[in-house]
């Protein structure tokens, strides 16, 4: 759960504009380029149309806009921005892509880069708009993380700490099985607040880094997976198909002081679906009537987002992404 960070009142203020201002409730976004669906005309806008669309009422004025598997809203479709590429879906789908939206990482382009069907932050690789590897848990930034031992924070879109004042050691964690930084306990016993868990970081590090962090991590990658018997370092060699797998997702240790947890009712990195008991009735939407929107929760700071949600996977404002279920700021 995460805690207070500045400036959120106003992000807590926007969130009932951003069941509008997001897409809440219209038709089918911009996408690929796919014809045979159905058209919805919008106030003054042009032919929006997409493969299995079916028509909604008049939207709001957009360009010419066309995607693959749209699906129609309750308010009608709008027009998109013409856009062409890998497969999107609908408001509510798992891939949903606002062309006007795209980035220049592979996590933000609404390209599908490594072929699984999954786009952006849709895919599990990616951890943030700035996320430039879609195939993997490597950032894909140049030079971030190079040193063997010293790790900075994970999520910030950089190389380097000079900006956050983020640093651990790697021959503190006890589990580290890094070849050329194994464990040291010789090392451990002679910098121990240094190799502490609980207060090695500066307050900087942890007002500028914690807040990026998805649920269920620390500042430095460091996850701990539902299921695996020890947290996880989200490696260049890890994909959440190889998390059981050591030599992949390498053994760590948590730096709490400067983590995330992952609460019972939080979607967080290996753990895409919520218990039964978070949703009204418990059941989890079985008896197909009485139960309520999924009860996603992210904190008083953050809305949730997503599949299930009134937010889709582009629908956070701007210097947000959803992440984890829940629109987090993208970059410090």
């Amino acid at each position: 759960m995460r805690g207070p960070m500045t400036s959120t009142s106003l992000f807590r203020l926007c969130g009932a504009a951003l069941l509008v201002a997001a897409g809440c409730g219209s038709g089918s976004k911009a996408g690929p380029s796919g014809s045979g669906g159905s058209s919805a005309t919008g106030s003054a806008g042009n032919t929006a149309s997409g493969a299995g669309g079916t028509s909604g009422t008049s939207g709001a004025a957009g360009t010419t806009g066309s995607g693959v598997a749209g699906t129609s809203g309750a308010a009608g479709s709008s027009g998109g921005t013409t856009a062409s590429g890998a497969a999107g879906s609908g408001v509510g789908g798992t891939n949903t892509v606002d062309a006007g939206k795209l980035g220049t990482t592979q996590c933000s382009d609404g390209i599908d880069n490594d072929g699984d069907g999954l786009i952006d932050l849709a895919d599990p690789e990616c951890v943030g708009p700035l996320d430039n590897d879609e195939s993997s848990f490597a950032t894909g930034i140049p030079g971030d993380n190079i040193d063997p031992c010293k790790q900075d924070c994970f999520f910030d879109g950089n190389s380097g700490m000079g900006d956050d004042g983020c640093l651990w050691q790697l021959k503190c964690d006890p589990q580290s099985v890094e070849p050329k930084c194994p464990y040291d306990p010789n090392y451990a016993a002679q910098h121990t607040m240094e190799c502490s868990v609980s207060m090695s970081q500066s307050a900087t590090c942890v007002s500028k880094c914690q807040k990026l962090v998805p649920n269920g991590c620390d500042c430095f990658g460091c996850c701990l997976i539902p299921g695996a018997s020890t947290p996880i370092r989200l490696a260049a060699t890890c994909t959440a198909a190889a998390f059981n797998d050591p030599t992949k997702c390498p053994p760590c240790t948590q730096v709490t002081q400067c983590s995330n947890p992952c609460g019972h009712c939080e979607l967080c990195i290996g753990k895409t679906t919520l218990p039964p008991d978070c949703y009204e009735g418990g059941d989890g939407g079985t008896d197909s009537g009485t139960d309520g929107p999924p009860g996603q929760q992210c904190g008083s700071d953050y809305v949730p987002c997503g599949p299930g949600t009134s937010i889709p996977l582009d629908g956070c404002p701007a210097n947000y992404g959803c992440i984890t279920g829940c629109c987090i700021p993208t970059a410090i």
